[in-house]
């Protein structure tokens, strides 16, 4: 008798499903935009709503410390949608910045010594050729100062702010 029951109960619980939890476009766009501030290392804009401004809360600093759920429960939010947040949070890419290589570094130093060597070299010619050290140094600046640009600009990974 007691297997018919559990056959029953189990029935009866595939026939009902549990309420399925979501949240609303605002509440993923402020946990998107809270995990974009964190990211970038920025506090972001407050929000008016207290509910809102707990969720951003929690989601840019909430799960890394203890005392961050009872401002979100108490702002209205359940612990089912809690989780669901949680598993929003966790589904979320990490961001990592990727490491340099050594030849990226090594192609910096290269184009940072580059300039300067021409105008080492500019100026050396130009006094031997000329016999003259201020217009060899004129010279020599001149160089550095159109090459530095030329230089920058083929460093790899470089970006505008």
């Amino acid at each position: 008798m007691a297997y018919v029951q559990t056959e029953t109960s189990l029935w009866l619980a595939a026939q009902a499903p549990a309420r399925e939890i979501r949240l609303g476009a605002v509440e993923r766009q402020v946990i998107l935009q809270a995990r974009r501030d964190a990211q970038a290392r920025r506090r972001g804009k407050r929000i008016d709503d207290p509910r809102l401004e707990a969720l951003r809360l929690y989601a840019m600093l909430g799960r890394y410390r203890q005392d961050a759920v009872q401002p979100l429960l108490a702002a209205g939010f359940s612990p089912a949608e809690r989780r669901v947040v949680d598993a929003m949070l966790d589904a979320l890419p990490q961001r990592r910045r990727a490491a340099q290589p050594t030849t990226g570094r090594l192609v910096c130093a290269l184009l940072i010594l580059f300039p300067l060597l021409a105008a080492a070299m500019i100026y050396g010619w130009a006094s031997l050729q000329l016999q003259d050290r201020l217009i060899a140094a004129v010279l020599g600046g001149l160089a550095l100062l159109l090459l530095t640009p030329l230089a920058s600009a083929l460093a790899p990974g470089r970006r505008s702010a």
